[in-house]
Order: C-alpha cells, then sequence, then structure tokens
C-alpha cells in the first residue's frame, strides 16, 4: 500500500518487529494482495498520511501506533487500517484509539473522524460503529 501511494519507508519491512504481514507467504501472494488493493475504491484516492506515527495519552496512559492511512471526505477525516488476512485480527477497539490518536494529534473532535478495516484481499470495509469503544477510552481517563 505504500508503494501504491508513493511513499517509502525508512526501514525494510523485515526490520521493524511487527511491521512484515506474516499472513503473506510468497511474492505470488504479494503481487494478488497489490492487484486486489488497486480494486478497492482507496487505489485512487490521495491520502492525506501513510503510516501516521502517533504518540498519545488515552485513558491515563501513553499509547504508541502508527495509522496506516489518513483520508480527508471535506470537513470529516477517515482513518484506514489495511487488513491482509481474515478477519480474526479486526478489533474495533484499535479503531477507537486511531480515532482518538488523530483527533488529538490534529486538534479535531473524534466525532469527525470516521474509521475502517479495509479487507485488502477482498476489498471488504468494516466500519464498526466505535463510539461506545472511544466513550470508554475517555472515561478510563477520567475525560
Amino acid at each position: 500500500v505504500e508503494t501504491a501511494f508513493g511513499q517509502q519507508s525508512l526501514w525494510g519491512l523485515d526490520e521493524l518487529p511487527g511491521a512484515a504481514d506474516a499472513d503473506i507467504a510468497s511474492d505470488d501472494q504479494l503481487e494478488e494482495l497489490k492487484a486486489a488493493f488497486r480494486r478497492t475504491r482507496y487505489a485512487n484516492k490521495e491520502p492525506v498520511a501513510v503510516e501516521h506515527p502517533f504518540s498519545v495519552v488515552i485513558g491515563g496512559r501513553v499509547v504508541n501506533g502508527r495509522i496506516d492511512a489518513v483520508f480527508a471526505e471535506g470537513d470529516r477525516w477517515e482513518v484506514v487500517d489495511w487488513k491482509t488476512g481474515g478477519t480474526a485480527s479486526v478489533d474495533p477497539r484499535q479503531l477507537a484509539i486511531y480515532r482518538l490518536a488523530w483527533a488529538q494529534t490534529h486538534g479535531v473532535h473524534w466525532r469527525d473522524v470516521d474509521a475502517a478495516f479495509v479487507m485488502i484481499a477482498t476489498g471488504e470495509e468494516l466500519r464498526p460503529n466505535t463510539d461506545a469503544e472511544v466513550r470508554e477510552l475517555l472515561a478510563v481517563g477520567g475525560a
């Protein structure tokens, strides 16, 4: 996905712990996933951020992470997490954290940040309602 958006990492995928997609077993599979990505609606969209790192305080704890991609839609933002495997790794709390992180680092309200998992192989977009998770994370810190 980084290549499609003209981004180049400073490190190779194998050099970052947890950054490589363990589900991709061969070059052929990687090529299939690239072709599948080109069929998604995101392939022709211009992201405002790719692999956006963040370090924020949520619920009284420092949370570090990286958002795969962020898109602007009018006065709204959309954070996207690409999934190359199945839905077993889909956790709405992850998107809730991404919404809060983007909001905090860009001075916008979390309600102006939408979120989606995009299953690269199928093009399916999963958009769980993460408002309850966001409120829970904010309540933990007394906010």
